[in-house]
Parts: C-alpha cells; structure tokens; sequence
C-alpha cells in the first residue's frame, strides 16, 4: 500500500477506531462505540487485503516486462560506465578477464561496477590531464549519445519505471548536460597543453584546470549514479 493511501484512508480509521474504544472506557453507550471501533477495522483489514490482491495481481501481470525493463537499465549502466572508462583511457584490461569470459550478465555487470569505484572515481581527474583533443572529443561524445539513450528509456519506460529509478536517470541526465559545459564553452581548451594553450583574460591554465575540476565531478557523480540505478539507489552496491 502506497504511503499517501496509508495516511490518507487507513490511519485515519485506525485512530478514530482507537478513539472510539478510549469513549468506550469512559461511556459505554451500550456497546455503540465498540461497534463503531469494530467496523472501522473492518473496513482497515478490508481495504488492505483488496490492495493487497491488486497489487500483486499487477505485479503478476506485469512481471514479464518489469524483467526485461530492469535488463535495458543494466545495460544503459554498463555502457555509460564502460564507456566512461573507454573515454579516460582506460583498456579492457581493467576487468577481470575470468569474469568477463563467463558469460554470466550478472558477475558481468558487478565487474564494471567494481571497475567504476575502485578504477574510475578515484583516477577521474588525473585520466582527464593526460586526454589530448581527440581524447576529448571521445569522450564529448559518449556523454551526448548518453543523453539520447537516457532520454529513449525514459520516453519508452518511464511509466514502469520505480520514483527512484526515474529520479536517477533524469540525475543522470542532468549530470551528463553539465559534464559537457566545459567542453561546450571551451573547445579550445580542452586537450590543449599548457604551453599551447591561447591567451585569454584570465590565466588559460586556471580556466583549465577549473573545467577539468568540474568535468571530473560530473564524471564521479554519473558513476554513482549509474551503480545507483541498478542497485535498488544504494551508493555503496559496489561489488
């Protein structure tokens, strides 16, 4: 039963039925408020079992699609971190090969989502310093083609989608929109080594080093994201 229904319908009956049961204790009234508490937990065990029944008959009818919904997000998962890491120069070598060649989707998935913590977010920042401008074109465009996926899945699914896993991919999204305003506003910056970079009214190494800071944020955050999404929205599901 979902909170705003339990609050709404079934607490409120509940209490009044306990208030009728304390009246009783005070003015019998011959039994009325007995009654009267009796049929309103009727009513409570009433609705909750058709809730009940409801929701499980949904779930049943459902359960097929639900199945297949939860393998599309493991898969979005999988490219945007594998691509991520693709992006920042990392080789297939990061995961594990026994695991990669057992062809068990689901050792699979917990193999790029260990490559994403223990790899990934702790060497963000300094993987971006050695990116050149092809590098960084890359990964610019991983992170658009990103966007377009999140937004098909969420146009396609949304409505199965849990709050949760909706909240995460629009977080997504928006993690991805910000990861690319440096290299938006900066293309010339981007990739370019210090002593080459143009000048410009504020140190060009300081708007650098700031984008890549925030580029690197970005990148952390869609990591966890992505873990989150198939993890139930637990951060630490780290494998």
């Amino acid at each position: 039963m979902k909170g705003g229904l339990w609050l709404r319908l079934v607490l409120p009956l509940v209490l009044l039925s306990a208030a009728s049961l304390a009246v009783h204790a005070w003015w019998p009234a011959e039994g009325f408020f007995v009654n009267l508490a009796t049929e309103l937990l009727g009513i409570v065990i009433t609705v909750a079992y058709v809730d009940w029944i409801l929701t499980r008959n949904e779930a049943e009818r459902w359960r097929g699609t639900d199945t297949r919904i939860q393998e599309r997000l493991m898969i979005f998962s999988n490219a945007l971190i594998s691509g991520i890491r693709a992006g920042l120069g990392f080789g297939p070598d990061v995961l594990s090969e026994t695991v990669m060649l057992s062809g068990n989707p689901d050792l699979m998935h917990r193999e790029v989502l260990r490559v994403a913590v223990h790899v990934l977010e702790p060497s963000a920042r300094s993987r971006l310093d050695r990116l050149d401008q092809p590098g960084w074109k890359q990964l610019a465009a991983h992170i658009q083609a990103t966007w377009g996926e999140a937004e098909r899945l969420i146009e396609g699914f949304g409505s199965r989608l849990g709050p949760r896993q909706m909240e995460l991919m629009l977080d997504i999204q928006q993690a991805l929109e910000r990861a690319l305003t440096f290299w938006r506003t900066f293309p010339d910056l981007a990739g370019v080594p210090d002593e080459k970079l143009p000048k410009t009214r504020t140190p060009p190494e300081l708007l650098k080093a700031s984008g890549y800071d925030s580029m690197a944020a970005e990148l952390r955050n869609l990591l966890k994201c992505a873990r989150m999404l198939t993890t139930g929205g637990d951060a630490r599901s780290d494998a």
